[in-house]
Order: structure tokens, then C-alpha cells, then sequence
């Protein structure tokens, strides 16, 4: 992608992310003033609340998703990741909209306190993520050494070959754990599993593999 084509991309993601916060604002109006609004580990209505929670995540993403495609212009190595910066943010702004979507529809479920997520809608979580991960990490190994994207810890900010070892090991994990997260949202779904440990276990363990092997590869290669 030359720059042309990423200030388009980043322009059509802005746009998405202010007309995803108008709809969200005119969906909630259609909703009942007082709405299911949290559920704990096993998948429960705990709380009703406000209808209007619902535009919490639409407003940030409006806020946010500008300033992230903003902030790599003043650090270093900008020209070099301008185009996995737009590819990655742009990617964690559609999953968000996923993620505001998939609140306002469990909000539209009518479920009362005591009563467990409707069915289906608990595989979309650990399916969203999976492919957030699996595109992530293809892109991961084309991110040059900065303070905003990326692995950044102090062995790979101060250690340029360990940053491009780290990012190189840390994709194929991301690929990886994206891959199983959505292989095992299908089985889930396909055999109608509805226990809840399996899903928090998938939803929790696999992002934090995701994080720990890096952290722990790239303190191996510190001095490299």
C-alpha cells in the first residue's frame, strides 16, 4: 500500500467508527430504558442498567481510533510502520465495532437478572478475538522499532535485533493462538458446549500465551 491508499484507509475507518457511534445512538433509542447490562463468569445477568451504557465503547472508539492513527506520526520509524499502524489499528476498530455491536444486541436480548446469555452469542467473543490475533501477527514482523506499536519492552526498545527477533516469535504465536481460538469457537458452537469454564479458559489463557511467550523470548534475547 502506498501513503495515498493508507490515508484512504485511514479516512474510511474514521468514518466507520462516527457513523457506528450515530447508530448506536439511534438502535439504543429503540431499546427499553433499563436494559441487562453486565454479566459475571458464568455468563449471567447480574445487573440491569441504563440503556444509554450502551454508547460507552462507540464514544471511546470515536475518540480513541483517531488519535492511535495520529500518534505514530511523531515517533521514530514513522514512514516504516504507517502502513501495519493503519492495517493493525484499522483491525482492532472494526473488531471493536463487533464488540459495541455484540453488547447492544446481548442489551436487545431481554434477559433478566439471573438469566444466562442467550445462546450463541457467548462463541462470538473468543471467534472475534481469534481473528484480531491471526491478522495481528501476520503484520507484527514488518514493525520497526517505536514507543507506540508493538512489543514494547525495555529489552526491545533498547535492543533493536531483539525487537525484530521478539516481533518475528511473537507473530507466529498471535497467528497461531488466533487459529485455535477460532477452531475452538466452532467446536463450541458445533457441539453445543454451554459449560462455562471451557469458554473463560479459552477466552483468558490464549491472549495471555499470547503475551507471556514474547515477553519471555524477548528477556532471552536481550543481549543479542
Amino acid at each position: 500500500m502506498n501513503n495515498n491508499t493508507l490515508k484512504r484507509l485511514s479516512a474510511v475507518m474514521i468514518a466507520i467508527v462516527i457513523i457506528n457511534l450515530i447508530a448506536s445512538a439511534i438502535f439504543i433509542v429503540t431499546l427499553p430504558e433499563r436494559v441487562p447490562v453486565h454479566f459475571n463468569a458464568s455468563l449471567i445477568c447480574d445487573r440491569i442498567g441504563s440503556r444509554w451504557t450502551g454508547m460507552i465503547a462507540p464514544a471511546i472508539m470515536a475518540i480513541v481510533f483517531p488519535l492511535c492513527l495520529l500518534g505514530e506520526s511523531k515517533g521514530g520509524n514513522s514512514d516504516k510502520n504507517r502502513k501495519p499502524l493503519t492495517i493493525i489499528v484499522s483491525l482492532i476498530a472494526v473488531m471493536c465495532v463487533g464488540v459495541s455491536w455484540f453488547i447492544l444486541l446481548i442489551m436487545h436480548s431481554g434477559a433478566e437478572l439471573g438469566e444466562r446469555i442467550p445462546a450463541n452469542f457467548d462463541v462470538l467473543v473468543p471467534m472475534m478475538l481469534g481473528l484480531m490475533f491471526a491478522v495481528t501477527g501476520n503484520y507484527m514482523p514488518t514493525v520497526r522499532q517505536n514507543k507506540t506499536l508493538g512489543i514494547k519492552l525495555p529489552w526491545t526498545l533498547k535492543n533493536e535485533r531483539c525487537w525484530d527477533k521478539t516481533h518475528r516469535f511473537g507473530g507466529r504465536i498471535m497467528v497461531i493462538v488466533g487459529i485455535l481460538m477460532i477452531a475452538a469457537a466452532f467446536v463450541f458452537l458445533i457441539c453445543e458446549i454451554r459449560s462455562t469454564v471451557p469458554f473463560v479458559l479459552l477466552t483468558l489463557t490464549a491472549p495471555t500465551i499470547a503475551i507471556v511467550l514474547p515477553t519471555i523470548y524477548a528477556y532471552c534475547h536481550r543481549n543479542d
